[in-house]
């Protein structure tokens, strides 16, 4: 790379060159945003999607972009809008193309520079890549609606993370041309730099939020969960201290779910989510576990004292929609540092005390108790059993 002094010009230099963006900081960069060789390959496989939609998703784009306060004036007239519209075509085929490198990165700071030039300012293209961002995740998830939900999600957080590699591109830019601007004022430059750092933190804050989180719930899924009881584990037994862990399956959903539709079964599952979120202390975690499965990480608490929240959970939940027909199948088990347990086996137990739930009225909550030792059996059945009817949980 040439050296960039005061003998030398910037056309000179690329863009790269200028911006010291070498092949290994782009590697650095991608690792950054997680972008990895699966993730290339999954946004290769899009591609068809996109292309076959791409003139429809250009046009919605910007039929909704200008309306925007302020974007019309930075457009200007119909021609350009026209061009504009074409760029967005070629922008969004090498989106897809699965290739992310040096000439890849080149076309993104370019946009950034012609940007920049023209005037468009920091809070408007943040507003289009919103924009463009929630069009394309909602087209994969119409086409995706009869895959699993593994699938729509790592193809939206792939795409999400390439957009936000894009977008700090496209800043750089953006931060470059103001220091060759605003040199005597460098207060100002260091202040709008911070900001625009906050801004991209926070973004990444919010990527990371959405991968840990059930996109219709909220609450945590599967994978967070287990991450979580791993945490709770080690703390344990480093403390010595028990905590409980919740399994519970919703009775009669599939009922709910054919008589009344798939929207009240999700209306439904947002409940539960809901309730869950009301009866949980700070310290605790809800998940969603898959389907209509739920489990809850009650830290530092016995099974006596998780029975008392479930009870709560499970007013909680009538209050929200008294005529709905699903109940809870509830199973309880409870850690002690002595046992021996990892995160599978603490989850089997409690499966199995839910199952046994499942034997009895909606409602019902089961502790799992371990069978005596001198007693074999061909199935670990749960021994200390308390019932809930819809009628005392709402007392």
């Amino acid at each position: 790379m040439h050296k960039i002094d005061g003998a030398m010009k910037p056309t000179d230099f690329t863009l790269d060159e200028q911006m010291r963006i070498t092949a290994h900081e782009i590697v650095k960069r991608k690792s950054l945003f997680h972008i990895s060789e699966e993730d290339m390959l999954t946004l290769l496989e899009i591609k068809p999607v996109i292309l076959a939609d791409i003139e429809d998703i250009v046009n919605s784009f910007y039929a909704e972009l200008v309306e925007v306060e302020g974007v019309a004036q930075v457009i200007g007239d119909a021609e350009s809008l026209y061009r504009l519209r074409n760029h967005m075509q070629r922008y969004l085929r090498s989106l897809f193309e699965g290739t992310y490198d040096v000439e890849y990165v080149q076309s993104r700071l370019r946009i950034g520079l012609v940007h920049k030039r023209i005037g468009v300012p920091p809070k408007l293209y943040i507003t289009a890549y919103q924009l463009l961002s929630k069009i394309l995740r909602e087209k994969l998830r119409i086409q995706n609606k009869t895959k699993s939900c593994d699938i729509c999600n790592s193809r939206s957080t792939a795409l999400e993370n390439l957009m936000l590699f894009d977008l700090v591109l496209v800043f750089d830019t953006y931060i470059q041309g103001l220091v060759n601007e605003v040199k005597r004022s460098k207060d100002d430059l260091e202040n709008y730099a911070h900001e625009l750092e906050n801004t991209v933190a926070k973004r990444t804050k919010e990527l990371a939020e959405q991968a840990s989180k059930d996109g219709l719930t909220g609450l945590y899924n599967q994978k967070t969960f287990f991450e979580y009881l791993n945490i709770e584990l080690s703390r344990s037994q480093r403390r010595a201290n028990n905590f409980t862990l919740c399994y519970f399956d919703l009775d009669n959903f599939k009922k709910a779910n054919d008589t009344f539709g798939h929207k009240y079964g999700d209306a439904v599952l947002t409940n539960v989510a809901t309730a869950i979120k009301h009866s949980l202390r700070k310290e605790d975690i809800g998940a969603r576990y898959g389907g209509d499965e739920f489990c809850i990480l009650f830290a530092e608490t016995s099974a006596e004292q998780a029975k008392e929240i479930c009870d709560r959970l499970i007013t909680e939940f009538a209050k929200i929609d008294p005529e709905c027909i699903v109940t809870f199948s509830i199973g309880l088990a409870e850690f002690t540092p002595e046992s021996g347990l990892d995160a599978d086996g603490l989850v089997k137990q409690a499966d199995n005390a839910m199952y046994s739930s499942k034997k009895h009225p909606g409602n019902y909550i089961t502790t799992y108790a371990a069978p005596p030792e001198d007693i074999e059996t061909e199935e670990e059945e749960p021994e200390s059993e308390i019932e809930y009817s819809d009628e005392s949980a709402t007392t």
